[in-house]
């Protein structure tokens, strides 16, 4: 066997070397593959399941829609009554301003009218002690002159019409105290009936808002409690829909790299096939120049192309569970409960998810990299986030739900960590915080969910 024969085996067997790492990849794409088709089996199976809970559904949807109705029917009267009440405190306050400035007017009145009876009386004892008042018979009798005379009826006229501009005030004011008094008694009586309206007005915010609470209950009652998400059957069919292209689209990104690591491998075994040929070449001219020189330089050029082509260990993905980052940086508030006691109602109802409070701020984030198949009001949930990922070619559904607003929307990318939303009180819930559901397969309703403690550091 020559030297050149000796290392186009060595390059082969290099070639073969390198063959564990490419089946590898195979059996990766045959387990991806079917890893696709068990999922698209099973979403089928949800479409099939989603179809039979339409029977199921639609004995109640119409009574959930006229209790939904009535219960935005109630927030715009208790609105209304609230706007009501305010007018009617403002119109309160504006009766009690008109009222205290008729006192006043009615204070003034009688100081003044006080003090003109003084004048009068003083004017009435001095005429009786004039014998009567003024002569004026004797004042004009007792003129000297035509001109006096004139003077005379001149001063007796400005005393008569002094007294009668007094009685005229004095009765004015009289007639002004009286219609003062009797527009502070109108709207010391109006004031009275629109306090009684205000308290009606308050009666009746307390009645809706009582309304309001029984109608909650009656939702609860249809299960529409706190964490249930019982969805139209067509929402229920485009989530599904959603996820799967969703999952799709994931999968597909990581077929991507698969080949594109693949083809990184090819060229890395031609770079090295074409470098074992070379050295060949340059080990068969050293050979004819001096044979036994060439021997050992193939020799050890053989031994060289073993171990450069020895083949590297394929990177595999961890075959652990998938580990979400933290939805929210408050407390755990309430824990996923299959059997817990309803707060309000008292029932045992299951708790699909995990609740977090409001202590470290208002801040939603991304439990994983993924797709939003849904942004937006869903029943019982208020504003609610569904986010499909893919995490080692297995699919996952995370819900974020009772959202006092979005920042993405259906169709999105977001990243691990990302800013998605803020927390709030929408739907029926009783308090600002965040349900958070953890979903493996993919959103099939409660039925799917799982603790999302297990999932998180």
């Amino acid at each position: 066997m020559t030297d050149l024969s000796k290392s186009i085996i060595l390059a082969a067997l290099s070639a073969l070397l390198l063959f564990p790492a490419a089946a590898a990849a195979e059996d990766r794409g045959e387990q991806l593959k079917q890893e696709i088709n068990e999922y698209q089996q099973e979403q089928e199976q949800k479409e099939n399941e989603a179809e039979e809970k339409q029977e199921e559904l639609s004995s109640i949807e119409s009574d959930v829609e006229t209790l939904e109705a009535e219960v935005a029917e109630l927030d715009e009267e208790m609105a209304e009554t609230g706007r009501q009440i305010r007018e009617k405190e403002e119109e309160i306050e504006e009766t009690e301003a008109r009222a205290e400035a008729l006192r006043q007017e009615i204070a003034e009145l009688e100081e003044t009218i006080a003090e003109r009876d003084e004048v009068l009386k003083e004017r009435v004892r001095s005429m009786h002690q004039n014998g009567g008042g003024v002569n004026y018979l004797e004042v004009i009798l007792g003129a000297q002159n035509f001109g006096d005379l004139i003077e005379r009826i001149s001063v007796l006229h400005n005393i008569a019409s002094q007294d009668r501009s007094i009685l005229e005030d004095h009765i004015a004011d009289m007639e002004r105290l009286e219609e003062a008094k009797t527009a502070l008694e109108e709207e010391l009586a109006s004031l009275e009936e629109q306090r009684t309206d205000l308290e009606s007005m308050q009666a009746s915010l307390e009645e809706q808002a009582e309304q309001k609470n029984a109608v909650m209950e009656s939702l609860q009652e249809k299960g529409y409690n706190l964490e249930a998400n019982l969805l139209s059957i067509e929402e229920e069919k485009d989530l599904l829909a959603a996820q799967e292209q969703a999952a799709a689209s994931e999968l597909e990104e990581w077929e991507e790299e698969q080949r594109r690591l693949e083809e990184e491998r090819r060229l890395e075994e031609q770079r090295k096939k074409e470098e074992a040929e070379r050295r060949a070449r340059e080990e068969a001219a050293a050979e004819r120049e001096r044979e036994q020189a060439a021997e050992q330089e193939a020799s050890a050029a053989a031994e060289e192309a073993e171990e450069e082509a020895s083949p590297e260990p394929a990177a595999s993905s961890s075959g652990g569970g998938a580990v979400f980052h933290r939805p929210a940086d408050g407390s755990v508030s309430s824990h996923y409960n299959k059997n817990r006691t309803h707060p309000v109602t008292g029932e045992v109802r299951a708790h699909n998810g995990t609740d977090y409070d409001s202590s470290g701020g208002l801040n939603i984030y991304a439990a994983e990299s993924g797709t939003v198949i849904s942004a937006g009001r869903m029943s019982g949930y208020g504003n609610t986030v569904l986010v499909s990922h893919v995490i080692d070619g297995k699919p996952y559904t995370t819900l974020y739900a009772h959202l006092a607003d979005m920042s993405v929307s259906a169709g999105d990318r977001v990243g691990r960590g990302e800013r998605i939303a803020t927390m709030g009180t929408t739907g029926v819930s009783t308090g600002v915080h965040l349900h958070f559901e953890v979903h493996p397969g993919g959103y099939a309703g409660g039925s799917s969910a799982v603790n999302p403690m297990s999932y998180l550091p």
